[in-house]
C-alpha cells in the first residue's frame, strides 16, 4: 500500500467515493435556452476506522548475554523476530472477515477487513459505520460458489470471466488489478493455463501443446499475470495463515488503496525490572481501502 492520510485522535476517517449518474440524451432544437441544469457527481462517504498493534519482545537475563552461532546476541534476534511478527499481525487483519468497531475503553479499536468491505452488497449487514448502499460491491464481483474442478464446475474460466466482465462493465475500464490469493485459488489460474474445456461443434484455430496464445504473451505452467478480456490481473500468493481460509481471493485496484499511519514499528523502551530486557513494538494503522465498487472477491467453499 501507498501512504496516505494521518489518523486523527480517535483513530476514524472518512473518504470519498464518486458514483457517475445515468446517460442524458441529446436531441436539443436549433435555439433551445438551457432550463435544466447538472449537479456535481453524486459521492458517498466511506466511514472507517484505524487499529492500534502491540508486540513485547523479551529475554531473560541469561539469554540476554548468549551468543549463539548463527543467531548472534539473543536480545537482537528476539527483537528482529517480533517485528516481523508484528508485521505479520497486521497483514492477517487486512485480509480478514471482522467489522469495525469504536474503542469502548476495555476493547480497542478495529478496523473493517477487506473481506467485510468487499461483500455481497444484497446481503451485507454493519454492525457499525455502514458503507453507503450505492457504494457496496455488487453481487455481480463477487463469486461464492464451489471450487468445483475448474473445468466444468465450480471456479472456472468463464466463472471468472463474469465477475470480472461484472466490475468492468460498472467501472469502464480494464486496468490492472493485483490479485492477493491463496495457493488454492492461484493453483485454479494455473490449471486455466494448461487446460481447456471441450467446446461442443467448434473447431480450434490454433492448437498448442505447451501452453496458450493470448497476443504476445505464452502462458505456462507457472502463472503471474493472467490477460483476460477484462483486465490483466498479477497474482500474489499468500501464506494460508494469513486468510480466512484456502478458497479466498481479493483482486484489488491498487491505485484505490492507502494506508494512513500515525505510527508505524514504533520501538517504546520498556523499563528492566530485573528480569530481562524488554520492549514494546507499537503501529497505529488504518487501511483506505476505495471504492468498494473497484475490487473483485472470490470466496468459495470447497464443497
Amino acid at each position: 500500500m501507498r501512504k496516505g492520510g494521518d489518523l486523527d485522535k480517535q483513530l476514524y476517517f472518512e473518504f470519498q467515493a464518486g458514483k457517475l449518474g445515468a446517460r442524458k440524451p441529446g436531441g436539443v432544437p436549433d435555439g433551445k435556452d438551457f432550463e435544466a441544469f447538472d449537479g456535481a457527481t453524486p459521492r458517498g462517504i466511506i466511514p472507517q476506522r484505524g487499529e492500534v498493534f502491540r508486540r513485547a519482545p523479551m529475554v531473560g537475563f541469561v539469554a540476554a548475554g548468549n551468543e549463539i552461532a548463527g543467531i548472534g546476541n539473543e536480545w537482537t534476534k528476539a527483537k528482529s523476530d517480533q517485528m516481523i511478527e508484528h508485521k505479520k499481525d497486521m497483514e492477517f487483519e487486512f485480509y480478514s472477515d471482522q467489522d469495525s468497531r469504536p474503542d469502548d475503553g476495555v476493547n480497542g479499536s478495529k478496523f473493517r477487513g477487506l473481506g467485510r468491505y468487499i461483500n455481497d452488497a444484497s446481503v451485507l449487514t454493519f454492525s457499525e459505520l455502514p458503507i453507503p448502499s450505492a457504494f457496496r460491491t455488487p453481487t455481480a464481483q463477487i463469486y461464492t460458489g464451489v471450487l468445483g474442478d475448474g473445468m466444468s464446475t465450480g471456479l472456472t474460466e468463464a466463472a471468472f470471466a463474469a465477475i470480472a466482465q461484472g466490475r468492468w462493465e460498472l467501472a469502464g475500464d480494464s486496468g490492472d488489478l493485483t490479485g492477493f490469493v491463496s495457493a488454492t485459488i492461484k493453483n485454479r489460474f494455473g490449471l486455466f493455463s494448461r487446460y481447456v474445456p471441450n467446446i461442443a461443434n467448434a473447431t480450434p484455430m490454433v492448437r498448442l501443446n505447451t501452453g496458450t496464445v493470448d497476443g504476445k504473451t505464452l502462458f505456462g505452467p507457472s502463472i503471474d499475470v493472467y490477460k483476460s478480456d477484462y483486465g490483466t490481473f498479477r497474482l500474489m500468493a499468500i501464506p494460508l495463515e494469513l486468510l480466512p481460509d484456502q478458497y479466498r481471493g481479493y483482486f484489488l485496484d491498487m491505485t484505490q488503496i492507502q494506508l494512513r499511519v500515525r505510527e508505524m514499528t514504533k520501538e517504546i523502551p520498556l523499563q528492566d525490572q530485573g528480569g530481562g530486557p524488554r520492549q514494546g513494538i507499537r503501529s497505529m494503522v488504518g487501511p483506505e481501502w476505495g471504492d468498494p465498487r473497484a475490487h473483485i472477491k472470490i470466496a468459495c467453499s470447497g464443497a
